[in-house]
Parts: structure tokens; sequence; C-alpha cells
């Protein structure tokens, strides 16, 4: 399993993604899967910050090495399980009752930048890291829920531009175009990150309730989507 670590700072969990540039793969979801139950079974967190141990990348998206292999073996059939487990982790951030903040301290690419749409807020570095979904330029086709979540996150000029450009952002111009909530200086970011979740005391029944309710449509689409996955066939 990929290696994570999770720290209880009073109602806050701090988990840190530890697996080199955090990748998308099954034993990183599975771990993300396992941990968000961990947090919600045995402890009385409420509020999840999300960061990396890698000095620059929070997540470079998909792990195309790992698809590349499966695929050169024929083995579409892990693909596919991996890709409808990516949406079951999507699924999971959206519904999850405990507000969430992906806190990202580098860089974040691809099915990784999509993740982090997942959660209620997102803040980057001011002065490193981009935002970026590149699938146009790697031939990559997005299906409709990741579609459904970008414009249920960001003003829909922004939602066009990143998905036919496939340009960086930086974290000014995300904040700029409303997709993510604020940046800080490299050596201010964890405390005030820290200080924003230490604020999101919100009980778990009504941020659970609240989160169906508010995240319905990209709910129902992922759903859709991961009933008609095409065997062998990625998409981001």
């Amino acid at each position: 399993m990929a290696k994570l670590d999770l720290k209880l700072d009073g109602k806050i969990a701090v988990v840190t993604l530890d697996q080199d540039d955090n990748r998308l793969n099954p034993d990183l979801c599975l771990s993300l899967l396992g941990i968000l139950d961990k947090i919600e079974k045995e402890t009385d967190a409420l509020t999840l910050v999300v960061k990396s141990g890698h000095a620059r990348v929070w997540s470079n998206g998909f792990d195309t090495d790992w698809i590349n292999a499966r695929l050169a073996e024929g083995d579409k059939e892990t693909v596919s399980q991996f890709l409808a487990k990516d949406i079951e982790l999507r699924i999971r951030l959206l519904t999850y009752p405990l507000l969430t903040i992906a806190a990202i301290n580098g860089h974040v690419f691809g099915g990784g930048a999509v993740l982090s749409c997942c959660f209620d807020f997102r803040f980057m570095l001011s002065r490193r890291g981009y935002f970026c979904i590149p699938a146009v330029d790697r031939g990559f086709p997005i299906v409709p829920g990741t579609a459904v979540l970008l414009k249920h996150v960001m003003p829909m000029y922004m939602v066009e531009d990143i998905i036919l450009s496939g340009r960086r952002f930086t974290g000014k111009e995300a904040v700029a175009a409303q997709i993510i909530t604020a940046t800080y200086n490299e050596d201010e970011f964890t405390d005030k990150v820290m200080a924003f979740a230490n604020g999101c005391n919100k009980g778990r029944w009504i941020v659970g309730q609240m989160k169906k309710v508010y995240h319905l449509g990209v709910l129902e689409q992922m759903a859709t989507d991961m009933e008609h996955i095409e065997p062998g066939t990625v998409r981001v």
C-alpha cells in the first residue's frame, strides 16, 4: 500500500501523501480510501487537511507508467478497475462528512488536479506550483463527471481554458480564476492553512447532508461514469 502519514491536531486530521510524486494508481487510491475510513470511524476529527511530503509536487496525476505497463500486457480489466476506484475516491471525498482542505504545496496535474477539485477548499503556494489538467495534450479524453465537477467549482470560461488549452496556472492565477481559495508564501503556508482549518469546526452529520445535496449533479454523473467505463480506455 502507498505510504501515507496521519497526524491529529485537535479536531484536524492531517494526512501527508508520501509516495514519490503521488501519482494516482491502485495503491494510492486504496490507501486514501482506507485512511478516510480510519479518520471517520476512529477519530473525532471535524476537518481533513491533505498535503504532500514531496518538496515540489502535490500530485502528478495518473500513474501513466503503471497504466501503460498494464495495457502492454493486455490487462485492460485491471486498468478499468483502477479508473473505477479513482472515481470512487472522488465520490468519497465529495460526500465525506468532514470539511476537506487540499493543502497544495507543489504542482498539481491531471487526475491529481481533478482530485483536488473534490475537496471543499484548496490552497496553493504563492511562488511555487502549477495547477494543470493537460489531458488534451496527453490524448486522454475527460469523462462527463470531470466536466460537471469542473463546472461546479470554477467559472465556465476557466473550464474551457483548462480543458481545451491544457495550460498551466500559477497559484495566483488560480486564485484569480476562483479555482483556489488563497495562496500563501512558503514560510507561512502551513500556519495559514491550519488556522483556516481550525475555524472549520462543523458537525459531521450536517456537513455530510449538505454535501450530498450540493454535489448531487456531480455525484449522479460520476456514478454513471463508473457504470460505463470502457475497458482499457483511459479517461481523466
